[in-house]
């Protein structure tokens, strides 16, 4: 109990300290249960069930009162909380990551998927795809570019749409000098067997390069060197 901690600190006098709690116990000024409805009620639009419960278990609530004072949350209340979280981070987060996110606050997750998909449409996805595009594209090809934004949960549709406006022969072109500059600045000496070929090519897979450009950059690995 906080309040027995914060009296302590102010005296030594143990019993005089005990009659006041039972005191105020008596007089019904002092109830755990109560408190931990109150706390719950003014939180629970900033913080799900699950941290909530944490928060109180920390400050020395039982389990039955911690229990009793969730049961307390109106369902809007939560609703609230979902919204909140994917109007903050809408076009920032993947679906995933919000869904994730709150998941951790202890929100069920037919309510999360419920609002979701009332809330997030296609222009988040599109926000979000090009920001992972601009992020990602220095450093990986385009198929890993496109295994990225599936990975994030990002549509077909979205992907599709994003994607639309780029001209495919510059895209390879770029694509292509990407995976040779990285094969340079990695292998500076030249590439012959197969075994080395393997692993040079399984390296650029790795960055998300297709075969097509990997073997381009196999075959001009070191040419302007």
């Amino acid at each position: 109990m906080k309040l027995r901690e914060k009296l302590t600190r102010k005296t030594t006098n143990t019993e005089w300290v005990n009659q006041v709690i039972n005191r105020l116990l008596e007089l019904g000024y002092l109830s755990d249960r109560r408190y931990a409805e109150t706390y719950v009620n003014s939180r629970c639009r900033s913080y799900g069930p699950a941290v909530l419960a944490q928060k109180l278990k920390l400050q020395g609530v039982s389990q039955a009162d911690i229990d009793n004072a969730l049961q307390t949350i109106d369902e809007s209340e939560q609703e609230v909380l979902i919204t909140r979280t994917i109007n903050k981070y809408a076009g920032k987060k993947s679906a995933n990551d919000i869904g994730l996110r709150l998941r951790q606050e202890g929100i069920s997750q037919a309510k999360i998927q419920t609002i979701m998909a009332q809330s997030l449409d296609l222009e988040h996805e599109l926000q979000l795809a090009e920001r992972l595009i601009t992020k990602h594209s220095k450093k990986m090809g385009r198929t890993g570019l496109i295994q990225k934004l599936r990975g994030e949960g990002i549509s077909q549709d979205a992907i599709d749409q994003v994607l639309a406006n780029e001209d495919c022969e510059q895209q390879q072109s770029e694509d292509q000098h990407k995976a040779l500059a990285m094969l340079n600045k990695k292998f500076k000496a030249p590439i012959t067997d197969f075994a080395e070929k393997k692993k040079a090519t399984a390296f650029l897979v790795r960055k998300g390069f297709s075969f097509a450009d990997a073997n381009y950059a196999l075959d001009h690995h070191l040419d302007d060197i």
